[in-house]
């Protein structure tokens, strides 16, 4: 999600009533052009909209996420996850841009499944404590399934490139793209001289220094994971993920959870910790938000 404040997201109930017909019910999606899709996105009942992205129900099992913050590299993002990893999640179905009336540029598409299942986020307090724990222990072992390989022969930021690095690290304005770990580096250390510039830093907070990265979510909250009727936890929005150093997903994981005994219990999970690079994370806030043009 997007670091967009004081705006409700727009949800149509209608687009999670299974008993109604959607659009491309019964209709073959290879026969659908990029066309009619736009059409959809645009009139179609709005499964979730915030900030500048949007995804429209196209079907009992299709959905059209586009938008001004979708980018193709979350959807190489997903392909990458669904190869490399046993984490569920929605299959990409097509990848597409289309220059909509009242823009200057083109936006991208992408199509893919719809999970049926509920949001954690929006039954946590109605779900029983096994439950809880059952969840937290998919999502941890989601990590360090991510975790488990590095992947220093890659570039950093998302995969694929051709669009910012994004995350809770990063400003609402992004930052990079990076062609090295150095480079992603001597920028954080920017970031956190600027910090100690203006006294919003303690003194003694070491400089980033970085080895590995890995494959990373960057968004692993509860508004983000469907609980299938299975028992099966779906992670899903994956516009922020891609090799990122370690520590970023967990230094993350209380940030963007926003629920503190969520993102307790799947830290307590976890085989690793990284109180050094959240220390070093954690201080760096003001330069990303008040000092962000610095």
């Amino acid at each position: 999600m997007g670091n967009c404040f004081f705006v409700k997201p727009e949800i149509d109930p209608s687009s999670r009533d299974e008993h109604r017909a959607f659009p491309l019910d019964e209709v073959d999606l290879e026969k659908g052009s990029n066309k009619q899709l736009v059409d959809i996105y645009l009139t179609g009942p709005v499964l979730f909209a915030y900030g500048g992205s949007k995804i429209v129900r196209l079907s009992h099992t299709l959905v059209l996420k586009g938008g001004a913050s979708v980018f193709p590299c979350e959807a190489e993002n997903m392909k990458f996850a669904a190869t490399y990893t046993q984490i569920h999640i929605p299959k990409v179905h097509r990848v597409f841009q289309f220059r909509l009336d009242y823009e200057t540029r083109d936006t991208w598409f992408i199509v893919m499944d719809y999970v049926l299942g509920c949001c954690v986020e929006d039954n946590w307090e109605t779900l029983s404590e096994r439950t809880h724990d059952e969840v937290t222990s998919q999502v941890a072992g989601m990590i360090e399934q991510m975790q488990s390989v590095t992947l220093n022969h890659m570039r950093p930021g998302p995969i694929g490139g051709g669009a910012p690095f994004q995350g809770p690290w990063f400003s609402d304005y992004g930052a990079g793209p990076f062609d090295t770990l150095q480079e992603l580096e001597d920028w954080l250390n920017h970031k956190l001289d600027v910090c100690l510039r203006f006294k919003q830093a303690p003194e003694d907070t070491p400089r980033f220094e970085f080895k590995d990265i890995v494959f990373t979510h960057q968004d692993i909250a509860p508004r983000n994971l469907i609980l299938d009727p299975f028992g099966r936890v779906w992670l899903i929005d994956w516009a922020f993920a891609g090799m990122y150093p370690k520590g970023f997903e967990q230094s993350a994981l209380p940030k963007q959870a926003r629920n503190n005994k969520f993102s307790n219990l799947v830290l307590s999970k976890l085989s690793t910790s990284y109180p050094k690079e959240a220390l070093q994370l954690f201080s760096i806030g003001y330069s990303l938000t008040t000092a962000a043009l610095l």
